[in-house]
């Protein structure tokens, strides 16, 4: 925004300064807070994303023991009964033994022995199956990798079980594999261990993703799981705990980790009310509160300035603004507490404003003396030169020749002249300036009613516009335009076809102060080039035109053309000059 007194822009407001002052000196420590806070935060999501997961490891613990323990007994069914059966051994004899390992190790509740070609001819059972009939079996015989899987209904045992599949390994080469089942129902169920209040679940997954047990029940699990995540891809990973939406909608926590390294994963489901869960899904307000900080300081820091500087400085702003446009000042101070230097800057302008006030009135009234000092003066003189116009028409009757008569008529008209300036002078309100085309309107009506008076029988038109002139110029202006119209009036003559003589007076200026003065009269036929009268000093008429023309600063120019003779001056309207300027030298006018 433009100052409203040149092209200087404005400038920020003390707040914005405030503001921006606060923000470089608070960036800093902002910069410093953020990565503080950032490490402190990531060090606290580690040690909560550690502790969920000694938790989930904790609480999963009796999964875990239940799937090493089932995983450790079919490595030792392996390194004894299947090495006898691959080496020769009578089927019927291993499944005996297996059964009577079965019996020797409750909980268990079935086994089988399967070679590298899917023949099952060992099982606990004494049946002899084969791995065509059992996809699971089919995926062994084809990873030849350890494994664990759900089986919701078993073909022997009619339950759901657990089924721990390990294989047999000589000179690391894998020659079958012992699966060993046992019933889901030895696996912890709700309460059955102490975790805390904010767990809601524990599930354990195979490296295909699908879940072997649930707290809360495999068919009930479903909603609790995250939404977008593929539990395969937990197996075999690091312990690790993150947050997610789970399928139901909400965002819980979740931990995972290894039971049986790279075949069973242990997920732990945790809400939010946790301590350790929400340093984990609370991520972003602690990253912002240097932000926040920032903003809290910015705004307690705008507050307090406003509350003691800035209302103030605008209540005064307001007040100066009052006092420069209506010049007006309230009787009291205000009531507000302010600063003390606040109140001294009031206290000052104040003061200033009234001193302003009464220096102002002594110069209205200095200058109010003045005008009326110069109006009296005007006056006095108009009425003196109109006094001296009676005395000369007095001396005129009392004339014993028209010589004498003429040369004192033409005076009275030139002293007639200065009474009427100076009436206008002291009428106009600006004595510094007149209307010069109202004053030659006057003159011109004055001397056209004299010269019908007088017998004179010309018509005089005019074409005057309204200009302000400096008194310096209406003076020689006004007694040219008389010395030129007495002349016009005198020698008037009727043209050719013309009943009666005619007169003219124009005045005129442009937008640059350039100013026309034209008189004209009709000259008549075979007239010569007009002077003044032989009864008048010879060329006293155009010495005086010539003088007050010099005057005004302008260029004269008189000719005839035809019938119609022209008096033109074209002059420079001047601005008004103090007194202390060096006036115009006036030449000298020769006495009347």
């Amino acid at each position: 925004m433009m100052h409203a007194a040149g092209s200087r822009m404005r400038s920020m407001g003390l707040a914005a300064r405030m503001i921006l002052f606060l923000s470089l000196a608070l960036i800093p420590i902002g910069v410093v807070a953020y990565f503080q806070t950032a490490k402190l935060q990531q060090e606290t999501r580690l040690r909560s994303q550690l502790s969920l997961v000694a938790l989930t490891e904790a609480a999963a613990m009796s999964e875990r023991e239940t799937i090493l323990r089932a995983q450790g007994g079919a490595q030792a069914i392996g390194a004894t009964l299947g090495l006898e059966l691959l080496e020769g051994g009578d089927p019927a004899v291993c499944s005996n033994r297996l059964q009577s390992y079965l019996d020797s190790s409750p909980g268990y509740s079935h086994s089988s022995i399967m070679t590298m070609d899917g023949a099952m001819r060992c099982t606990s059972s004494g049946q002899q199956l084969d791995a065509s009939d059992f996809p699971r079996m089919q995926y062994l015989l084809k990873t030849k990798k350890a494994g664990a899987w759900l089986n919701r209904n078993a073909p022997i045992s009619r339950r759901s079980v657990i089924i721990v599949a390990e294989p047999i390994i000589q000179n690391q080469e894998v020659l079958g594999f012992v699966t060993l089942s046992l019933p889901s129902s030895l696996l912890p169920s709700p309460g059955a261990s102490k975790v805390p209040d904010s767990f809601e679940d524990i599930v354990t997954v195979n490296a295909q993703g699908e879940i072997l047990s649930s707290r809360e029940g495999v068919d009930d699990v479903a909603g609790l799981l995250p939404e977008n995540l593929e539990l395969a891809s937990l197996v075999g990973g690091r312990a690790q705990s993150f947050a997610a939406r789970s399928a139901d909608g909400d965002t819980r926590v979740y931990a995972s980790a290894p039971l049986v390294p790279g075949m069973v994963q242990a997920v732990g489901i945790w809400s939010q009310d946790n301590a350790e869960a929400q340093a984990i899904t609370v991520s972003g307000i602690a990253k912002a509160l240097p932000l926040l900080m920032w903003a809290a300081s910015v705004i307690v820091a705008f507050l307090a300035v406003n509350r003691l500087v800035i209302r103030h400085i605008k209540r005064l702003s307001r007040r100066m603004r009052t006092f420069a446009q209506a010049r007006r000042i309230p009787e009291y101070r205000t009531d507000l507490v302010m600063p003390a230097e606040l109140a001294e800057m009031e206290d000052d302008f104040l003061d200033m404003a009234e001193a302003i006030l009464r220096d102002e009135a002594q110069q209205e009234n200095a200058l109010r003396e003045k005008t009326i000092l110069l109006k009296e003066v005007h006056h006095r003189v108009k009425n003196n030169l109109q006094l001296i116009s009676s005395i000369m028409n007095m001396q005129i009757r009392q004339a014993g020749t028209d010589e004498t008569r003429f040369v004192l008529h033409r005076l009275q008209d030139r002293v007639r002249s200065l009474a009427t300036i100076h009436r206008n002078l002291y009428q106009t309100e600006d004595l510094g300036h007149v209307d010069a085309g109202q004053l030659l309107d006057e003159l011109v009506q004055q001397m056209t009613q004299m010269s019908d008076r007088e017998g004179g029988g010309v018509k005089v038109t005019t074409d005057v516009v309204h200009a302000e002139a400096v008194p310096d110029q209406a003076v020689p202006l006004s007694l040219l335009t008389a010395e030129a119209l007495t002349n016009a009036l005198k020698y008037a003559a009727p043209r050719a076809g013309e009943s009666a003589a005619t007169a003219h007076v124009h005045f005129s200026h442009d937008a640059q102060g350039l100013a026309v003065l034209r008189i004209c009269n009709s000259a008549g036929p075979g007239a010569g080039k007009q002077s003044t009268l032989r009864t008048e000093p010879v060329g006293l008429g155009s010495r005086l035109i010539q003088a007050f023309a010099t005057q005004l600063g302008g260029e004269l120019e008189q000719e005839q053309d035809g019938e119609t003779y022209m008096v033109r001056v074209v002059f420079q309207i001047r601005d008004f000059e103090p007194d202390e300027t060096t006036p115009t030298k006036v030449p000298d006018v020769p006495d009347f």
